[in-house]
């Protein structure tokens, strides 16, 4: 036992004194900073709005469009780092490439979410339970809310160029600026508004998070954001593998999708209840990952495009996961063992209904048996980033659709709507134990 503590802490000790690490905690800071505001608007609208069939519309439409934002944003902000590092290994000016992307995106998704305008009030009709004046509700939202996408897809390309030349800490904030405005309008507009001052928040939030990234871009970056519309060979390869990864998160995006429709199976308050569990659950994720996935991405890049040996993001890898195990299950335990006391700090108060709050706390212990698995597994998401291998994260993403689905169908027939909770940590630690192996396995052909 003294062994394994000594040589754990002598672990500690070495990466403690590496200057990712140094980057890491000052971007988990700022990034505490920048979201912290963030995760405070649910228990807002929590404490003004309560639960009701408004909240349901609106988490509901939310939920959608974040699940467009979240299988484009979250890609183009991880997959541009490994083209800005190889960009800045042969001492190219990326203005042009990062134009690129902001302009084509803006017009494919564009066409996209006409289209889904398009065709989703329909499919609603047959795929929820929702009455008429609802659904009507959830449609309106959708169309007020559409642009939040393209404006998150715009900001999360600036964030990711920063974040490639080591800037981590204006990405990191810039979340802070969002949430303040969106706070603020919701307060003056609620009462004249409803659930649309929410819409109006957040879109008028993001439109200054954009602004204040691209005059950063400009002025410490020296690059010219423009409108650039050509297809060069170095774009079509970066959307091609976009392409794979936007498909793998179609399929991880589908699943909180996936689990509200479900949970609209069980009753009114039932999606909302779902949803405040899953923002109190990101909570200790953003604020015990943000840092560490964005720092380790632009390194691991750049010490791969300089020496290219996949054989280093592999000891990346082990020297990571040794020494934050530990910490992440030492959190999930105290987080349970305080649950109680966390969900009624922050639930027990405002319109919120009293009786729901013993329920809400079990839907957020089942989430929590999850948190470590969902960290390791980002970990070796970042590392098929660095590889470009945006193919094989496609492929795992479609075990975890097929996998969430089924075992909410088994565990919400005997839990209800813990059932569907427990199914997200059942199918997040399965998939990061796929990754584990997927990438050992292409590790070890590359030996060959």
């Amino acid at each position: 036992m003294s062994y394994i503590l000594t040589k754990y802490k002598k672990n500690v000790l070495t990466f403690l004194n590496h200057r990712l690490v140094r980057d890491t905690l000052w971007t988990t800071v700022f990034n505490i900073i920048g979201k912290g505001i963030g995760f405070l608007i649910p228990f807002f609208i929590a404490a003004w709005f309560g639960v009701s069939a408004e909240t349901d519309a609106f988490f509901f439409a939310y939920g959608i469009i974040l699940f467009f934002a979240g299988i484009f944003a979250p890609v183009v902000e991880s997959v541009v780092v490994p083209y800005i590092a190889e960009i800045r290994a042969n001492n190219e000016d990326a203005s042009e490439f990062v134009s690129g992307i902001i302009s084509l995106t803006g017009i494919g998704l564009s066409l996209l979410l006409i289209l889904f305008l398009l065709f989703i009030r329909p499919l609603l009709s047959l795929i929820t339970r929702f009455d008429l004046k609802t659904l009507n509700l959830i449609y309106l939202l959708l169309f007020e809310i559409s642009p939040l996408p393209i404006l998150l897809i715009w900001t999360s390309v600036l964030a990711g160029t920063l974040n490639a030349y080591k800037k981590f800490s204006f990405p990191a904030l810039s979340p802070s600026f969002r949430a303040i405005i969106n706070l603020i309008l919701i307060f003056l507009l609620k009462d004249r508004w409803g659930v649309h001052s929410i819409v109006i928040g957040y879109l008028a939030g993001e439109i200054v998070r954009l602004l204040t990234l691209i005059y950063l871009c400009k002025r410490i970056l020296c690059l010219r954001i423009k409108f650039y519309f050509q297809l060069t060979s170095k774009l079509k390869d970066f959307f091609i593998k976009g392409f794979y990864q936007v498909i793998g998160m179609v399929g991880v995006g589908l699943n909180p999708v996936t689990d509200k429709i479900m949970a609209s199976w069980l009753g009114a308050g039932s999606v909302s209840i779902l949803h405040y569990a899953d923002r109190l659950y990101m909570i200790p994720v953003t604020f015990a990952t943000t840092g560490l996935m964005v720092t380790i991405l632009s390194y691991w890049s750049e010490k791969f495009y300089n020496q290219n040996q996949k054989l280093i993001i592999d000891k990346e890898i082990n020297r990571v996961l040794k020494i934050i195990f530990l910490p992440i299950l030492f959190i999930t335990v105290i987080l349970i063992l305080i649950s109680q006391q966390v969900v009624n700090f922050a639930f027990e108060h405002g319109s919120f209904d009293q009786g729901k709050l013993s329920e809400l706390r079990w839907v957020w212990i089942c989430y929590l048996l999850g948190l470590p698995g969902y960290i390791i597994g980002l970990i070796y998401v970042r590392a098929f980033l660095v590889l470009k291998c945006t193919k094989m994260l496609m492929q795992i993403a479609f075990f975890t659709v097929a996998t969430n689905l089924l075992f909410n169908f088994v565990l919400m027939s005997i839990l209800g709507i813990k059932g569907i909770a427990l199914s997200t940590s059942i199918t997040i630690t399965l998939t990061t134990f796929i990754q584990a192996v997927f990438f050992k396995t292409k590790i070890k052909r590359s030996k060959q």
